[in-house]
């Protein structure tokens, strides 16, 4: 009886034994680095497997690629819609022509000058007119004028009511006086009207127009005229006069020439003096 007593009892001591050096050798496996091998492949991988591995790993090369590649597209976006805006706010501003602005914008018949036709000037001091618009070889003269206030003046004398000369046609150049087709102008101190007739030179004779030949017009309001080799007529509103060209009056196209304007009469302007006239 002991000696089957003392053979358990040395097969138990050996069990314990054994079960504590297993114990050790999982514990020893547990905290040593695990080895690599060689994979199916010839890759390096560990022999532990993967889920171990994975804990510790960095994200995959691919994956943090993408991560940080969508940042500089951000960025892009961000800089092309910042400077997409800026050149919005910078950028100069078209103006769309309106149908009016255009209409102002179009010109006129007279670009350069009053829709009543052009500035004529006489100065101070002087007959002549600026600009003076001499043309040669002219056999029809036609146009309008107005008169303004600054077309007024005073000569303090009879010279008041000689008649200065608008436009027509001359056949002596050399000498506009001597045998030409007129259109004449004056202003009448006592009604503050303007008077305009048909007038002729005739070597040098003068042929005024009469009374029932004469319109009387206002300040800035139109009147037009034409000259030709057969008379003269002036219209205003819905009256016109013709004077007829005298008999004597021998029209030469090959010396003719246009009339250009004319202050007086004898004397010269007391004022500098200024009308509109067009050339139709």
């Amino acid at each position: 009886m002991n000696s089957i007593a003392r053979s358990v009892g040395g097969l138990a001591v050996a069990v314990g034994i054994a079960a504590a050096a297993a114990v050790a050798l999982a514990d020893q496996a547990c905290a040593a680095p695990g080895r690599t091998g060689a994979s199916a492949d010839g890759s390096a991988r560990d022999s532990r497997g993967p889920r171990a591995d994975s804990v510790h790993r960095k994200p995959p090369p691919r994956a943090a690629a993408a991560h940080q590649g969508a940042m500089p597209t951000a960025a892009a976006a961000s800089t092309r819609a910042r400077r997409s805006v800026r050149t919005v706010a910078v950028a100069p501003v078209a103006a769309v022509p309106t149908p009016m602005a255009a209409a102002a914008a179009t010109p006129g018949p007279y670009p350069r000058w009053d829709s009543r036709g052009r500035l004529i000037t006489i100065y101070k001091g002087t007959h002549f007119v600026i600009p003076n618009r001499w043309a040669l070889w002219v056999m029809k003269e036609t146009g309008d004028a107005t008169f303004t206030a600054d077309s007024a003046y005073d000569l303090k004398d009879e010279d008041q009511y000689d008649w200065n000369k608008l436009a027509g046609i001359t056949f002596t150049p050399w000498r506009p006086d001597r045998n030409s087709s007129m259109v004449v102008w004056r202003y009448n101190l006592q009604n503050g009207l303007y008077e305009i007739g048909p007038f002729f030179n005739v070597d040098f004779n003068y042929v005024f127009p009469t009374d029932d030949q004469v319109i009387t017009v206002p300040a800035d309001q139109m009147f037009s005229y034409t000259v030709d080799y057969n008379g003269i007529s002036v219209s205003n509103g819905g009256r016109t006069v013709y004077k007829a060209t005298p008999a004597d009056l021998k029209p030469n196209f090959w010396t003719s020439a246009r009339v250009t304007g004319w202050f007086g009469g004898s004397e010269v302007a007391p004022r500098t003096v200024s009308y509109y006239q067009h050339l139709t």
